[in-house]
């Protein structure tokens, strides 16, 4: 009896410990005199949470997110991610910053996929500052990858971070 006990607690364990969400991060940034002028990312939630939100965004069932339907989605869900960072640490000098609050937010959707998209508008010095994408709760799996990636103005860097307990990505400019 202990061990058949044992075994259901150690499913529910590998049932709550993987991302839910998988959201792919395309970071387009412009930068001149080694400082960030213009900072936009795009998130695309995976296919599967996705077709659940649809349900729920497209209010109207027109297969867009109108004005109203943008409104709701950013004072429901997206800016609520406040609390987590946006699931993004901007480092300066190795020492993480608060997520300055995101500008000109818009929801779309594509592909059958939901899209954010927002703006940061504070400006940083290339040579100190890194942006790590990652939920150290292990709910969101947030990916980068080197094509996904649009700078103007400089070199960039994808890595990948192993935080002993969640998974990763930094990018940096250079």
């Amino acid at each position: 009896m202990i061990k058949i006990f044992c075994l259901i607690c150690l499913g529910f364990n590998f049932v709550s410990a993987h991302p839910h969400t998988f959201i792919e991060v395309y970071p387009t940034i412009k930068v001149k005199n080694n400082t960030t002028v213009k900072i936009n990312f795009k998130w695309k939630l995976d296919e599967m949470t996705s077709s659940m939100l649809i349900m729920e965004f497209d209010q109207n069932g027109d297969g867009k997110i109108d004005k109203k339907e943008n409104k709701f989605i950013y004072t429901s869900y997206f800016i609520s991610l406040k609390d987590y960072n946006f699931y993004t640490d901007i480092k300066i000098k190795d020492k993480t910053q608060f997520f300055p609050e995101p500008k000109n937010f818009k929801a779309t959707i594509e592909n059958n996929k939901i899209c954010y998209s927002f703006d940061i508008e504070e400006k940083y010095n290339i040579k100190d500052t890194k942006f790590d994408f990652g939920d150290e709760e292990f709910f969101v799996a947030m990916i980068l990858k080197k094509e996904f990636v649009k700078v103007t103005g400089a070199d960039f860097k994808v890595s990948e971070l192993d935080n002993d307990f969640y998974f990763g990505y930094r990018l940096e400019l250079k």
